[in-house]
């Protein structure tokens, strides 16, 4: 153990993870409305979560080192708090955002960094969204093996969300 408190941690922050993932979508919307989709909490609280999770907590401080707090609800009405924080933010092309899910005792079960990219493509918008194990922790591996049908869901809900604005 050697009493650093890391006691089977596993770093990838330098090296591939077999659940990194990089997901490309053509989306119906023009690249500004994608971009505040994803960095404002009028939007995010209506489609961030896989279904039939909810989002209903959501505040946003986007800026360099900013925090992104929001809560997942289940059905049953168990709640899990999440948080990321703002690596970069380059309106409207660019997000980085890395952010854990919470473990028993404030351990993470894993960390990520998720790089979005927005291309214009016309009234259209290419995403690219990369995702990148940085730390994984026993008992993350039923999340970082739902992660990519998690996260495509996710983006499902955005395509629905951005469907219905006028």
């Amino acid at each position: 153990m050697g009493g650093n408190g890391n006691a089977g941690t596993v770093n990838f922050a330098d090296k591939p993870h077999p659940k990194d993932l990089v997901i490309r979508r053509t989306l119906n919307a023009p690249r500004p409305l994608v971009f505040e989709a994803f960095t404002q909490a009028k939007h995010l609280a209506r489609w961030w979560a896989p279904k039939p999770y909810t989002t209903p907590k959501c505040e946003v401080d986007l800026s360099t080192g900013g925090k992104w707090n929001y809560t997942f609800r289940s059905p049953s009405g168990q709640e899990h708090d999440c948080q990321a924080i703002y690596r970069e933010v380059d309106p409207p092309k660019k997000l980085v955002m890395e952010s854990a899910v919470p473990g028993p005792g404030g351990k993470p079960f894993f960390r990520i960094r998720q790089t979005l990219h927005l291309h214009e493509k016309g009234a259209r918008t290419e995403l690219v969204l990369e995702v990148k194990v940085l730390e994984a922790n026993p008992g993350s591996e039923p999340f970082l093996g739902g992660m990519e049908a998690g996260t495509n869901g996710t983006l499902d809900n955005l395509v629905e969300y951005l469907a219905a604005k006028p």
